[in-house]
């Protein structure tokens, strides 16, 4: 793979996480002092961001280099039935991997929801999370051996 391309994504990755906000009112020459939430998608949204950008990388290496496998174990003649069963081998474990994941962002997303609900940002707050990410696997877990 090449290097520049990577290099310039980890870059505006970096510089999205090191962004300031701030903006100057016409009666005073400080700036705006943020809100009580502002902080947090300060802190939180550029990490999801780079948190993406990480997992996309690694999916779409991993996409080249199974198809790169592929490419080879055809030119070197495998079986029909080792292929038929890899293929579906790898359609049931990216079924489970989406539901995973979908059962995870809901996860997620109650523990956010409820994290905003509740009034300071806290130390509960992580539990909160916590406790929501918790049973989020739980539920995965009980989902796979359904």
């Amino acid at each position: 793979m090449k290097k520049s391309p990577t290099s310039i994504l980890i870059l505006l990755a970096t510089v999205q996480a090191f962004a300031q906000n701030k903006t100057i009112t016409a009666k005073t020459s400080s700036p705006i002092e943020p809100l009580a939430s502002e902080p947090i998608a300060g802190i939180i949204l550029p990490i999801l961001f780079i948190l993406f950008l990480v997992f996309m990388l690694i999916a779409l290496i991993k996409y080249f280099l199974e198809y790169r496998l592929k490419n080879k174990l055809i030119e070197k003649g495998m079986s029909e039935q080792l292929s038929a069963y890899l293929s579906n081998k790898n359609d049931q474990e990216k079924q489970n991997e989406v539901i995973k994941l979908g059962i995870l962002f809901c996860g997620l997303g109650t523990g956010l929801t409820m994290t905003y609900l509740t009034a300071p940002i806290n130390i509960h707050s992580l539990a909160i999370m916590a406790f929501s990410l918790g049973l989020s696997y739980l539920a995965y877990f009980f989902y796979l051996r359904r």
